[in-house]
């Protein structure tokens, strides 16, 4: 026969089980939440990361399209954050044309070296190529950049009247990009396609 002890056991016990089947179902409660509290923090952390890490610069192209019936090629940069401020052109030392310098308004026009393309190329003339150096100034997406790089300037002939041959310029082509030594980098490009009479 149970006494009012063994009762009263009975229900401790009870209890006691119950309680210890609440504190384990607060405790995974707290461990799920810590876990979600974690998950977020760290996805917090990667979204900031991503945002302040600076973009890294993809490489400048130019691209060109012949004006004024070939006498001039309108420069502009690929992609719609870019926007040129100023350039610098290099020209094969062979020629004796001094560099030109744009600001605001990217182009290059077949005066500055028309004259100089006519003496060193033989008739009859052909279309051809002229290496030149490039040196933009520019902004992307608000940061200001430079870019360094070789190209060429595709081009033919056309005669004029009252005027010798003149070069009719039709479009460029990135050949190289980099800074060391471009000057020479252009005169040798020039060279290998004519080179000097001995």
């Amino acid at each position: 026969m149970a006494t009012p002890d063994d009762g009263g056991d009975a229900g401790g016990k009870a209890r006691r089980r119950w309680l210890t089947l609440g504190e384990t179902i607060a405790v995974l409660a707290l461990v799920i939440s810590a876990a979600s509290f974690w998950d977020a923090h760290q996805d917090r952390k990667i979204t900031r990361a991503t945002v302040e890490k600076p973009r890294a610069a993809t490489p400048l192209v130019l691209k060109a399209s012949a004006t004024d019936d070939g006498d001039t090629l309108a420069i502009t940069a690929a992609g719609n954050d870019r926007v040129i401020q100023t350039q610098t052109i290099i020209f094969p030392e062979s020629l004796g044309v001094d560099p030109v310098d744009t600001v605001g308004n990217a182009r290059i026009e077949a005066g500055w070296f028309a004259d100089a393309l006519r003496q060193a190329l033989p008739e009859p003339r052909k279309a051809g190529r002229l290496p030149v150096g490039i040196v933009t100034s520019y902004t992307d997406n608000g940061t200001e950049r430079t870019d360094i790089a070789l190209y060429d300037i595709g081009h033919g002939w056309r005669s004029r009247l009252l005027q010798s041959d003149a070069p009719r310029l039709e479009g460029i082509t990135l050949v190289s990009r980099g800074g060391k030594d471009l000057a020479a980098r252009v005169e040798a490009r020039w060279l290998k396609a004519h080179p000097a009479k001995r």
